[in-house]
């Protein structure tokens, strides 16, 4: 999926992405998010649970994701991995994120492109049909649920302008360094 952001600054649209406090404000899917630890500077582990449409059952998911800013473009990238203190939770189905990201391309002081990708197995017994059929739709919810571009969305510059005057540096994420050792790869088999 990819959507053009015009009064959206690159850098804006990273750091909103980065922040799971604000992500709890436009995000209207989200159950519980967290992160779990830091890898290095530019990646760390995080739990992120959603809202499923009735009569599916919610879904969760730890990924290890990495980011990389380069001039005026930036990458989010993240993919399942397993951790012994966070195992599937018997109220929801741990989904996989094989491959899910960003793609943010800044198009001058003041816009930007966001292109996602998310190649995810949501696990359960979902029909092949029913994910495919459904990522057409959930894919541009995902994107920017909240932040919408047209003129009309002044309330949600004014959240994206609010939320750029106090800019996070996502290396000061999480201060607990966690141990590579503690991860496994989570495949969709």
């Amino acid at each position: 999926c990819r959507m053009e952001c015009k009064d959206i600054a690159a850098d804006t649209l990273y750091d909103v992405l980065h922040d799971i406090e604000y992500r709890k404000k436009w995000d209207t899917n989200v159950i519980e998010t967290f992160d779990i630890g830091k890898l290095t500077v530019n990646s760390d582990v995080g739990y992120y649970a959603w809202k499923c449409p009735k009569p599916l059952k919610n879904r969760d998911v730890i990924t290890l994701r990495s980011w990389l800013p380069t001039g005026a473009d930036y990458i989010i990238m993240n993919y399942s991995v397993k951790h012994p203190k966070y195992p599937p939770r018997k109220d929801l189905v741990r989904a996989v994120s094989i491959q899910t990201g960003y793609l943010i391309q800044g198009r001058g002081a003041k816009s930007c492109s966001i292109t996602y990708l998310a190649q995810v197995d949501p696990k359960g017994s979902l029909p092949k049909w029913v994910v495919n059929k459904s990522s057409q739709f959930l894919a541009p919810k995902v994107l920017l649920p909240q932040l919408k571009t047209e003129p009309n969305s002044t309330k949600d510059r004014q959240l994206l302008h609010n939320h750029s005057q106090v800019k996070i540096k996502p290396s000061k994420r999480s201060s607990f360094l966690l141990k590579h050792q503690l991860l496994s790869p989570q495949g969709p088999g």
